[in-house]
């Protein structure tokens, strides 16, 4: 009787394995398998235990993998781009780079050979005007004691004035100029003949003429430059909005974005600067007076005729170069287009 019941428990015990291990399916194929095979179970029991054991043991290894997995695998995450791959994004197309190149270095161009060649003219006429103008009163000076000295000698010899010299009572008024060693400033007009000191003075009023022509045409060609000039920034700005519409703001440049900013600070220093100019030529012309011949103040000294006229160039001479700020952003352009 015992060794029928400890069958049986034996028998209950394979078939409970048996249904952990099925998950509780296909319970009339494990009994009608469990009857069948009852005495291979009974006769094997260490085998059947061990397999069972075994078959735990993987499934709970199998069982227990599955999570291990699941915490070591990193959560998706959205792929950023590398430092090396960013100027990429923000890099415009290369034919739109070349085209703010383009205007830049046409701007550029158009300043440095155009505008700075006629300031530079503009100054060297208003430096000769100056020099004209201090020439002009002495050589007006010396011609008028030239032609009284010459009227004088021709009373001299007439023959009341041959009479006059026999009673001469020695006056030293009359002898002035002849000695070796003369200081008188006067002196020198009474060696010159008139014909000589009037082509001179021609000459140089002729000059002057052509240095008030100079500067009217030079300022009017600095305007056209300056037209020239803006029509450029137009296009360049034309164009930058053209890039922002079609890139949209997540394709600037900065580097670009500075191109536009230095040509406009550029263009508008060089607008005050021809407005400050164009104001200063009106008012050389305007001195032309007879005050440069210095006849006003005859006798006085030529300085004093021309104080107004010449003392008004030489004023605009010295103010006519640009401050040192508007220097160094005149450079720095010159150099951004160079790069």
């Amino acid at each position: 009787m015992t060794d029928t019941s400890n069958d049986d428990a034996e028998k209950m015990k394979l078939a409970f394995e048996q249904f952990m291990l099925s998950g509780g399916k296909n319970n009339n194929n494990n009994k009608n398998s469990q009857e069948k095979n009852s005495n291979e179970e009974a006769s094997t029991p260490q085998s059947t235990s061990s397999k069972s054991k075994k078959k735990k043991k993987k499934k709970r290894q199998s069982t227990g993998a599955t999570p291990n997995k699941v915490v070591s695998t990193p959560p998706p995450t959205i792929k950023q781009p590398s430092p090396q791959q960013q100027p990429t994004t923000t890099t415009p197309n290369p034919k739109i780079k070349k085209r703010y190149y383009q205007l830049l270095r046409s701007f550029n161009d158009k300043v440095k050979h155009t505008w700075m060649d006629i300031d530079e003219q503009l100054l060297s006429v208003l430096q000769n005007i100056v020099s004209i103008r201090g020439r002009v009163p002495l050589e007006w000076k010396v011609l008028s004691q030239a032609t009284r000295y010459h009227q004088a000698t021709v009373v001299e010899d007439s023959p009341e004035q041959e009479e006059e010299f026999d009673d001469y009572n020695g006056n030293e008024d009359d002898w002035k100029s002849y000695g070796h060693q003369e200081t008188s400033s006067q002196s020198f007009s009474h060696h010159l003949r008139i014909d000589d000191i009037q082509l001179a003075l021609s000459h140089d009023l002729e000059q002057h003429e052509k240095m008030l022509t100079g500067l009217r045409s030079l300022t009017s060609n600095m305007a056209e430059c300056h037209d020239a000039l803006g029509r450029i920034v137009d296009n360049l700005w034309q164009f930058h909005f053209e890039v922002e519409n079609n890139e949209g703001m997540m394709n600037k440049d900065e580097r670009l974005e500075h191109i536009v900013t230095c040509v406009t600070s550029l263009y508008q220093m060089l607008s005050m600067e021809l407005y400050r100019k164009q104001n200063m030529i009106p008012m050389v012309i305007d001195s032309t007076k007879d005050e440069i011949l210095g006849m006003n103040e005859l006798g006085k000294g030529h300085d004093v005729g021309t104080k107004k006229s010449q003392t008004l160039v030489r004023e605009c001479c010295k103010s006519w170069k640009r401050s040192s700020s508007d220097e160094e952003l005149l450079l720095s352009v010159m150099k951004l287009g160079e790069s």
